[in-house]
């Protein structure tokens, strides 16, 4: 479950989004996947470039579409992102590992007059970002992950923005893993 916090008045309020992820091995050292909301979608895929044990190194393009339903001087209703992260993970034993991760993404922020061709108050964003997660592994096929990250947009016309943030926690099931 996620949340869209949004400025109400001089309070914050916080609009429910429920979040369903899922990622599907297509080859020895990729996968694709993707995270759906009420209100959009995400795409990506991940690439493993190294493993060397226990690290491992993986780059993973994404692309998404958004509809924020509630805007404040800072978010705009209309959202397209396109980006790309480098995790790093490193395995302390079969059942822990820790993951962290460097990102840059693209946005297209506009009101809802951008689908009729008019772009007044469109914004473009540049948001530099890192996270940080741990995994404990129950079972071959169940994994508990809390992560955290922040990101920082910055406007490319009008500068920097407020420094947004997610924290979550997952519960991850499939088939067995051969991790050891």
């Amino acid at each position: 479950m996620n949340a869209i916090a949004f400025e109400r008045g001089r309070e914050r309020a916080y609009l429910p989004n429920p979040e369903l992820t899922f990622r599907k091995g297509a080859g020895e050292n990729w996968d694709w996947g993707g995270r759906l909301t009420l209100l959009g979608l995400e795409l990506g895929t991940r690439h493993r470039l190294i493993e060397k044990s226990p690290w491992t190194v993986s780059v993973a393009p994404s692309a998404g579409a958004w509809f924020v339903p509630v805007t404040n001087n800072s978010t705009e209703p209309v959202n397209f992102r396109l980006g790309a992260q480098t995790l790093v993970d490193y395995r302390l034993n079969p059942t822990w590992t820790l993951t962290g991760g460097a990102s840059l993404m693209g946005t297209f922020a506009g009101p809802l007059t951008v689908f009729q061709g008019r772009f007044n108050g469109a914004h473009l964003l540049a948001s530099p970002g890192g996270s940080l997660g741990v995994a404990y592994r129950m079972s071959p096929s169940l994994e508990l992950r809390a992560e955290g990250g922040l990101e920082l947009p910055l406007d490319l016309k009008d500068g920097r923005r407020p420094l947004t943030g997610y924290l979550g926690l997952t519960l991850r099931w499939g088939r067995a893993n051969a991790r050891r």
